[in-house]
């Protein structure tokens, strides 16, 4: 069945949409990139079986296509939807493909115990904790933990409560990662107001945690979604729970992660189409709280990009408003060629102009003057400005016009210093 997409078409005396079988979006991709996103298509079925096939069949460089392979982070996926479809790979790229489902299967495993284990602890400290995205997603989207791809653990708790909960991973023998490796009480508190998260790594597995106390740099895209937010437990092994968002909070975050990373890999949104596919939501009622909390643009553009390359199947009414969009059409653009560009955005060694591209394309996201006030704020300081050049809390106001020599001088360093981080 051919799915209608909308794609923005210039004519001599204007731009407008036009309806066109989404097919000819996915041919913005290589053969590669199209049997990747087939791979991704859930739930497992023999019609998926058969647009694999097809898909492969069409696929000459297998090395590329394991490139894409790592490059979208889909592994486990892709290693299932080929043995399902009894697809005939070259048989050094399904060993590598197959060792690496495997790996990420025993890294999701021991990332669901530990993130069992620290929520406990936060409970038991009483902090107000979710467990974003990682394991508890992977068992509401694809019902186990061995599939989806993790790199680390994703936890979210109260501002307030930031510098108590680092604290406390500290004494579970975490270190800070990013954005320092060391941060003073004041630079501690700096962080928190101006920032949203720290990384941290265990010092004895390696394991990465981040840890924020907001989802997302502007507020007007998930109002009044924070860590004590109406949340729904997730079993995960044994009876063990942990808490996440609630399911229309959860749909709204998950679009927003995607839709400020461009939706540079695929795996993130292979996991909303499988959440959206495992739970058979409502996708109107999904929309429509996303709309409320600033993140409408977000969701129809998640919505559109699940419809074009995974086949998912929308309300018509749904399908014709976002149609009608062409700043949410616009986005979809965006995430296309993110997502099948050689390199992933979220790239810190990027240059300066495509930096700023990324933050000019943020202020699609959201709607109205809040949204482009917050997103200026977030431009005109930075959290590596106010650790790395702390000042006192009267001489604030200089950060603004700091902004663009201290960005300047982190990359100056950064060139000269390879594999150096840069942040933003």
């Amino acid at each position: 069945m051919a799915i209608e997409s909308s794609v923005r078409v210039k004519t001599p005396s204007q731009t407008r949409f036009l309806q066109v079988p989404a097919e000819r979006i996915a041919t913005a991709g290589a053969p590669e990139f199209r049997l990747v996103a087939a791979c991704c298509r859930w739930p497992p079925s023999q019609s998926r079986d058969g647009v694999v096939r097809a898909a492969a069949a069409a696929v000459t460089d297998w090395p590329a296509f394991l490139g894409q392979v790592n490059r979208q982070r889909v592994a486990g996926l892709v290693h299932s939807a080929l043995s399902a479809a009894g697809v005939d790979v070259p048989s050094a790229m399904a060993r590598r493909i197959s060792a690496d489902a495997q790996l990420i299967a025993r890294q999701n495993l021991l990332l669901a115990a530990e993130t069992v284990r620290l929520h406990r602890l936060f409970e038991d400290a009483n902090i107000s904790v979710l467990a974003l995205k990682g394991a508890a997603l992977a068992q509401l989207a694809y019902g186990s933990l061995v599939t989806k791809h993790a790199r680390d653990i994703d936890f979210l708790v109260p501002p307030d409560c930031a510098e108590a909960a680092i604290a406390l991973l500290e004494r579970e023998d975490y270190a800070l990662a990013s954005p320092a490796q060391s941060l003073s009480v004041a630079q501690r508190r700096a962080l928190v107001r101006y920032g949203r998260e720290v990384e941290l790594a265990h010092r004895g597995n390696g394991i990465r945690l981040e840890l924020q106390w907001r989802i997302t740099d502007n507020p007007c895209l998930l109002k009044g979604v924070d860590a004590r937010s109406k949340a729904q437990d997730v079993r995960l092994f044994d009876g063990a729970l942990v808490r996440t968002l609630a399911p229309s909070d959860l749909f709204a975050a998950l679009c927003v992660h995607g839709a400020v990373h461009a939706w540079t890999r695929m795996k993130w949104l292979a996991d909303l189409n499988a959440l959206m596919e495992t739970s058979r939501a409502d996708v109107e009622i999904l929309y429509r709280h996303a709309q409320a909390i600033g993140a409408g643009r977000c969701a129809g553009q998640a919505l559109l990009l699940c419809r074009d390359l995974f086949d998912f199947r929308m309300p018509a009414s749904i399908a014709a408003e976002i149609g009608e969009d062409r700043k949410i059409g616009k986005l979809a653009s965006i995430a296309l060629a993110a997502m099948t560009a050689p390199r992933p955005r979220t790239d810190p060694a990027r240059g300066l102009m495509k930096i700023a591209r990324n933050y000019r394309d943020e202020f699609l996201l959201g709607e109205g003057w809040d949204h482009f006030f917050a997103q200026c704020r977030n431009i005109a300081v930075g959290p590596a400005d106010v650790i790395g050049w702390p000042l006192p809390r009267g001489l604030h106001f200089l950060y603004p016009l700091l902004r663009l020599p201290l960005l300047l001088w982190r990359r100056g360093n950064a060139a000269l210093r390879p594999g150096r981080d840069v942040r933003r």
